[in-house]
């Protein structure tokens, strides 16, 4: 297998923000190995019929980070993708519907503030490795749920193909966004 650079790296305007503004499960049986990617661009240009459900997250309250995980002694690389959500408002419907996610494995779809959408856990999925529900202390703290999605995955999180400025998934007109009602 050739591991040629093909390209170099220009200095980007400053015009990206931090943080994410929703994720979005998709069942695993469903996603999983089921996409069609493009092997020039690496985006995900068509998914299979199925539903993800929506999570809205408050502002500054999520994040996705894939950290590389390599072993030049092995000749191994994988990559391990973690995504962290907190929602407030603590009940017991979003409490057993967390229950049950916690349960599962998942393909998990971020969408950052740049209105990019990532594909985690495509091959292995994503499951939760921490759950935390707190009252807080003081007035001002958290009242709800932090969860801890991760996969490791052979390869870097898929981008999908859109158009800037569309609602998420409207290019992937087989994939119904199911909004959060809890």
């Amino acid at each position: 297998m050739s591991c040629l650079t093909t390209a170099g790296f220009q200095i980007n305007c400053s015009e990206t923000i931090g943080g994410i503004k929703a994720i979005y499960l998709g069942d695993y049986a469903t996603f999983a190995n089921t996409a069609t990617i493009d092997p020039t661009s690496n985006l995900v240009t068509a998914l299979t019929t199925g539903d993800v459900y929506e999570f809205a997250l408050p502002k500054h309250t999520g994040s996705f980070t894939e950290e590389a995980a390599i072993s030049i002694e092995n000749g191994t690389v994988y990559y391990t993708q973690t995504i962290v959500a907190s929602f407030h408002g603590m009940s017991a419907a979003r409490a057993l519907q967390l229950q049950n996610i916690a349960k599962g494995r998942n393909v998990l779809f971020v969408q950052d503030n740049n209105d990019n959408i990532w594909m985690c856990g495509y091959k292995d999925g994503v499951q939760v490795t921490a759950f935390t529900t707190a009252t807080g202390t003081a007035k001002g703290d958290l009242n709800g749920y932090t969860v801890t999605f991760t996969g490791e995955e052979k390869d870097k999180a898929y981008l999908l193909d859109q158009d800037a400025g569309d609602t998420p998934f409207e290019d992937f007109t087989t994939v119904t966004v199911e909004p959060g009602t809890l």
